[in-house]
């Protein structure tokens, strides 16, 4: 009888059961769960086309959330009664202050409504503290410090060490804060280089000593003082009330176990029996909306979207690189984005579109290219809101400032209008290594972007006159674009960088935020209550079939629509008819083969 017993399912076994339909009925998600976040680094603006990441997703895994996935998972999470609190773990070594911003910002709305904690090895860094500022609790591993060190740049300038190599620089900048060229041209900081850096690291220090003292309860003059003693180790950092608690990993699951109502058992307390079931947030993203299914939930217009047109990357002409692997760079092509701005204007639907930036600029006739599909949406009625990332900076500023409203993060970079051009000379270094080269040319300048000589004067002239126009026409659109005077623009252009919090207060910007201030932003100027949810389209596709699948014309899908439509149903006889002679070698046409 006892053998016969001992097969029969334990407590623990019926618990397990439990859960499993538990999970089930609450569409992947238990009932009372505790969410789990790594924040060793910033999720990444934009997914690229990665083979490692496709035979990842054959063998069951998943990519990596992106930045905007994240930040709507925490704020989904936050009104889910399935969520009962969330931990993470944020130990960021390097990052951009506008993702970061983004990222804290709803996390500071999930504290507000629910227990969050964040633990850390140690805090390598102010953003890593700053962004961890905005749990509820904030624990700190024994042997760790807390790194809220303030900010520092140390550009590098290459000037004396190209002289000993024989190369110099030549380069033409409109704008006397166009700091680009300093690093072959100049020793050390230009008095405007420096002026710029010095404003750009004290908006950001205000912004993080401002938000840190009020999620701490911290003065920001002793929150400043602070800084010029750190990294604080683990005593100072308590007793400064940078830290709630020392501890391990184990005991801060047990703590958010605590603080999100559930039973703690056992010496670790969070891994046993009757502790809340933990699920990674990428998981939890990825998961069933509680309730009815996303298409029948109220307040879903589903004839009336966003079109959110990324452009990440530094911008050059036609259609850009995405790298096959994650380690290597990406460029945003002014065709590639063209296309899909003009894909969102003419698609049926579309309500309104978000161009979220973040590039430090690139070629001007490519960022004109892009500008002026900003310009055509617009003139067919479809509000357009530029939205920042981590830079809109040069050509990142020029795409954006033809918006309808222009949205950055308070820590995102923006501004540098200006230009800059020129080339290294290389003769000198290819004498030393004994390298020859001559020239044929057919007319004085064929050969003026030659890295073997300077500039000639007449070819410096031409050169200057083309950076000046580029210039005047750069201000006039800004100017334009912005509602301000060709002067006004002036004093704040000349190539300076700016925050975004100083930008808007220039009126290079008009409102600080995300992605999804943008996106609330677009709505009500395309008539649409901003509580009202929206489906959002994100483009230019990244898929395999987007890279792959060979389009037939470059005008837009959308518009091709009625044009095809009847063409279609106009050769569905004839289609059908040929199908017989393709077998015989006769080309056909399917209904298959039709795009739109």
């Amino acid at each position: 009888m006892l053998s016969l017993l001992s097969g029969l399912p334990g407590a623990d076994d019926f618990r397990a059961i439990a859960r499993r339909v538990d999970t089930a009925r609450h569409h992947g998600v238990p009932a009372g769960c505790i969410l789990e976040l790594d924040l060793t680094t910033v999720p990444a603006e934009t997914a690229h086309f990665d083979p490692v990441a496709i035979v990842s997703s054959l063998a069951g895994g998943r990519r990596p959330l992106l930045l905007r996935e994240t930040v709507a998972a925490i704020h989904r999470a936050a009104e889910d009664d399935r969520v009962a609190g969330l931990i993470a773990r944020v130990q960021l070594s390097a990052a951009a202050p506008g993702p970061v911003q983004e990222l804290r910002e709803a996390i500071a709305a999930f504290t507000a409504a629910k227990p969050s904690l964040a633990w850390a090895e140690d805090y390598p860094g102010t953003l890593s503290y700053y962004l961890a500022s905005a749990f509820g609790e904030v624990w700190l591993q024994p042997s760790g410090t807390v790194g809220l060190i303030g900010f520092a740049t140390h550009p590098m300038f290459l000037r004396d060490a190209l002289d000993k190599a024989g190369v110099s620089a030549e380069f033409i900048a409109k704008g006397e804060y166009k700091s680009a060229a300093n690093m072959f041209t100049e020793q050390a900081y230009t008095e405007a280089h420096r002026e710029a850096d010095a404003r750009l690291l004290d908006s950001l220090a205000e912004q993080v000593w401002r938000d840190v003292a009020a999620s701490r309860g911290i003065d920001e003059a002793a929150l400043d003082a602070l800084a010029d003693r750190a990294p604080l180790r683990r005593d100072a950092a308590v007793e400064a009330k940078l830290v709630d608690r020392i501890g391990f990993r184990d005991q801060a699951y047990a703590r958010i176990a605590e603080l999100a109502g559930a039973p703690v058992t056992g010496p670790a307390g969070a891994d046993g029996d009757d502790a809340p079931q933990r699920l990674f947030l990428a998981r939890y993203a990825r998961s069933g909306a509680p309730g009815l299914p996303t298409p029948s939930l109220p307040g879903v217009k589903s004839d009336r979207r966003i079109a959110v047109v990324t452009l990440s990357g530094p911008i050059v002409n036609g259609r850009g690189e995405r790298p096959l692997l994650p380690l290597g760079g990406s460029s945003a092509g002014g065709d590639t984005i063209a296309a899909a701005l003009r894909q969102a204007a003419a698609a049926p639907g579309t309500a309104a579109i978000v161009l979220r930036v973040d590039s430090p600029g690139g070629s001007v006739t490519a960022s004109e290219t892009i500008w002026r599909e900003v310009v055509r949406a617009r003139e067919r009625g479809i509000p357009v809101v530029a939205s920042m990332g981590a830079v809109a900076a040069s050509g990142g500023y020029y795409v954006s400032m033809a918006a309808d409203a222009i949205v950055a993060n308070p820590g995102t970079l923006t501004g540098s209008i200006g230009v800059i051009t020129g080339k290294l000379i290389a003769r000198g270094l290819k004498d030393k290594l004994g390298v020859g080269s001559d020239v044929v040319r057919t007319n004085a300048n064929a050969d003026a972007w030659s890295p073997d000589a300077p500039f000639t004067a007449d070819q410096h002239a031409q050169v200057a006159a083309s950076a000046e126009m580029f210039y005047d026409d750069f201000v006039a659109r800004v100017a334009e674009g912005r509602e301000m005077t060709v002067e006004a623009v002036h004093e704040v252009a000349r190539g300076r960088v700016w925050t975004g919090a100083d930008a808007a207060e220039r009126g290079l910007v008009d409102e600080l935020g995300g992605l999804r201030t943008a996106i609330r932003r677009a709505k009500i100027l395309a008539g649409i209550d901003p509580d009202t949810k929206v489906k959002a389209e994100f483009l230019p596709g990244s898929s395999v079939k987007d890279l792959l699948r060979p389009k037939a014309s470059s005008q837009p899908a959308a518009a091709l629509a009625d044009v095809l439509a009847g063409a279609v149903l106009g050769s569905v006889a004839g289609a059908v008819e040929q199908t017989g002679r393709a077998l015989n070698g006769v080309n056909a046409l399917w209904l298959g083969d039709w795009r739109f």
